[in-house]
């Protein structure tokens, strides 16, 4: 399980554009709750979804609304 949170903007978006390589960012419009081994991770109605051409969706959360006591830190990083 593999959770993203958002900069304290959305303008902060964190990512760059490429030619060739349509992206969008947006907000989800929908609510969205992640829940692993019975237990509510996240439970967001401001969560926004990045979309890029052949690449399943990716959604953010703002770090208030991510239940982070019931996550562990990896060395895995996107950067």
């Amino acid at each position: 399980l593999r959770l993203h949170y958002m900069a304290t903007t959305q303008s902060e978006h964190g990512f760059e554009r490429q030619p060739g390589f349509p992206i969008s960012f947006h907000p989800a419009n929908k609510r969205i709750r992640v829940t692993f081994a019975g237990a509510t991770v996240v439970d967001s109605v401001r969560a926004m979804v990045m979309d890029e051409d052949g690449h399943q969706p990716v959604y953010y959360f703002a770090p208030d609304e991510i239940q982070m006591a019931l996550l562990g830190r990896t060395p895995h990083s996107s950067r």
